[in-house]
């Protein structure tokens, strides 16, 4: 620029040389200078208006990108936030997962174990049954055989009229006696009834000697009565066997089942927790590639800004220079414009008057036609502009008037695209504006849906956690105080199954001592008489043996109950332990799940809030610029639209003097 302005001091040293060097018909060289300094302070004027629109422009520019790129940063910090607590959670889950299969394997192990060790448990009964089943069976037959020998033995005329082979069958049978004496179920009282009639039949020195004691003074029907009592004794020992058993396998049913199903629900729980931590493993992948993915976005993103930072605090400082040089030289151009027009503005002002009015008065032709219409649209529409270009028009000596007005079309039509861009970018900025301040609405009316969900969330899984730790608590009371109640009952059955077996066994005793002293000589006698005096004396203790024998049958049942509902409360209580142990694992495990959930819901949570807060200042940025450029962009007086038709009219008003100066 500062060459145009060496260029109009060389022509201001011409023309100041040799100020009058044209005719006074012509424009002053002065004012000829002055124009060509005027019109260089137009053009260097034009010049730093299009520096300065485009460097406001990229300026603008600049600040737009920085603006997207720093809610980009935010966005992508808030995310590598959300992604961070993201794979913190999922790696907890991965870990709480892997938890839950060892302690998932474990119980299926101990179930297994405790399946295939009920399972042996219950083939060894199987085993023990069918040994103790087959001995009563076998017992039973031996007691029915020797029954039936004896009483067809016993009760025929003579003894030694008796087949060979019943003799033979009685021996066996009395073989088979002494072997069954010794079984569980036979009374003392029994097994001495017996013990002594097959010392009878071993002591007596022939088969009618023998004869006679068994059959004497009813001895062949109490033998007879005992074998029967024996064998119904038997009887109903194999079927309590067999009833015991068949409970025992019912148990073991039951057990069974119950186990197999823990294993199945353990299997399918371990199954689901393989699953979910398979999920947590993929999720916590693509959490991972999704953070290292948003971290090199922000890296770039965050040099970009610097980048863009230096480039435009380059730019700024090359404007700063520039619009220095354009200031410079305007100051030059006028101080040069101020020294010709102190010197020779008399002068100039003189001509220039005459050579208007002599213009005006004498010849009406189309230059002056034009520089009226000029002059009357100027006083119209109170332009200082279209007045200042009448009279400078009047003055040009080279008769440019046609390309002053064209300049000056030229300039409204500038402003009018100039006033028009700027309504567009208001209209622009308003726009976007709105929009990101309806977008920003929504996305917080949505996250405050979400913030509601998730507080009712925590609320929900808060009131089951304490309804379960309740619960837990409640069961672990019942549990203690079942052990207690268990442990009571259990004292209190050691003292009385201790006092029954001691009842029992001093029963037995003591008939045992009465028997020997009763019934112990007369089973040595041989002569009958002997054994007809000592029963019509009726001093055989026959009455308080019977009595004891009551007692002993008395005490052996009560201590038989007892054991048996001893037995059921231990069962009872086990299945109670069993069950309360099960419901405890279930509900803890469910109870660690919802403390879980809502940890992961809080995460959430937190989330969410940080987004919100995030999204309400970006939003209040977004209202504060909306308000500013409405108030930039407010309608002032004249409007917008009556601004547009004033300079139309201008405009058509230069066109149609440009039509008369072309006529």
């Amino acid at each position: 620029m500062l060459c145009h302005t060496y260029a109009s001091f060389a022509i201001l040293a011409l023309f100041v040389a040799n100020p009058f060097v044209v005719s006074s018909n012509s424009v002053s060289p002065v004012q000829k200078v002055i124009q060509l300094i005027e019109d260089m302070e137009g053009k260097v004027q034009r010049d730093q208006a299009a520096a300065s629109n485009a460097f406001e422009a990229n300026a603008k520019n600049c600040d737009d990108v920085a603006v997207k790129k720093g809610y980009a940063i935010k966005d992508a910090k808030s995310d590598i936030e959300s992604l961070s607590a993201t794979v913190e959670d999922e790696d907890a889950k991965i870990s709480e997962y892997g938890t839950k299969i060892e302690e998932v394997s474990s119980q299926i192990s101990a179930s297994e174990q405790e399946l295939s060790k009920a399972i042996s448990v219950r083939d060894g009964e199987v085993a023990d049954f069918k040994k103790v089943e087959s001995d009563l069976v076998t017992t039973v037959d031996q007691l029915s055989g020797a029954h039936a020998n004896l009483k067809k033995t016993l009760g025929g005329a003579s003894f030694a009229q008796v087949a060979p082979d019943a003799k033979r069958a009685l021996d066996k049978s009395l073989k088979a006696l002494s072997m069954v004496v010794e079984a569980s179920f036979v009374t003392h009282a029994q097994r001495s009834k017996v013990q002594a009639f097959i010392e009878t039949r071993a002591n007596a020195e022939d088969d009618l000697s023998f004869t006679s004691v068994a059959t004497g003074n009813g001895g062949s029907d109490a033998i007879l009565e005992t074998l029967e009592e024996m064998q119904d004794k038997a009887e109903g020992t194999l079927s309590d066997t067999r009833k015991a058993d068949m409970e025992k396998g019912h148990a073991f049913a039951m057990v069974r089942g119950d186990l197999e199903n823990e294993l199945k629900s353990r299997q399918k729980e371990l199954a689901e927790a393989t699953h979910a931590k398979q999920v947590s493993a993929e999720a916590l992948a693509q959490a991972d590639k999704d953070l290292a993915s948003t971290k090199a976005a922000l890296k770039d993103d965050s040099h970009y800004v610097q980048d863009l930072h230096k480039k435009c605090m380059f730019e700024a400082q090359e404007w700063e220079v520039t619009n220095r040089d354009s200031v410079a030289e305007l100051t030059a151009l006028d101080k040069a414009k101020a020294i010709l027009s102190k010197k020779f503005g008399a002068l100039i002002q003189s001509r220039s008057h005459q050579r208007l009015k002599l213009h005006l008065s004498t010849k009406d032709d189309a230059k002056t036609r034009a520089l009226r219409a000029i002059q009357q649209l100027g006083k119209r529409f109170h332009s200082t502009a279209l007045v200042s270009l009448a009279y400078r028009a009047a003055a040009d000596p080279f008769a440019k008037v046609r390309g002053m007005v064209e300049d000056m079309i030229a300039k409204l039509m500038q402003e009018a695209a100039e006033e028009a861009d700027k309504k567009a970018l208001c209209d622009k900025d308003i726009s976007e504006s709105k929009a990101t301040k309806a977008d920003k609405d929504g996305k917080i009316a949505k996250l405050d849906a979400r913030i509601e969900k998730a507080e009712a969330a925590i609320a929900e899984l808060t009131e089951g956690i304490s309804a379960l730790s309740k619960e837990i608590a409640e069961t672990n009371a019942a549990v203690t105080e079942a052990t207690a109640i268990r442990e009571e009952e259990k004292s209190v059955f050691l003292v009385a199954e201790k006092d029954l077996a001691e009842s029992e066994d001093a029963c037995a005793a003591a008939i045992e001592v009465l028997r020997e002293y009763y019934e112990g000589g007369s089973l040595v006698q041989v002569g009958s008489k002997t054994a007809a005096k000592t029963s019509s004396e009726g001093n055989d203790g026959s009455g308080i043996l019977g009595v004891l024998e009551l007692a002993e049958s008395d005490f052996a049942q009560n201590l038989a109950e007892i054991r048996s509902a001893e037995k059921v409360e231990v069962d009872e209580y086990n299945a109670l332990m069993q069950d309360s142990k099960m419901n405890l694992a279930v509900k803890e495990i469910e109870l660690k799940g919802k403390e879980s959930e809502v940890k992961s819901v809080k995460v959430g949570l937190r989330d969410n809030s940080a987004d919100k807060e995030g999204l309400s200042t970006e939003l209040d940025a977004v209202l504060e610029f909306l308000d500013m450029r409405t108030r930039q962009c407010e309608t002032k007086v004249p409007s917008y639209a009556e601004r547009k038709a004033a300079r139309e009219a201008e405009i058509e008003g230069l066109k149609e003097a440009l039509t008369i100066l072309g006529a």
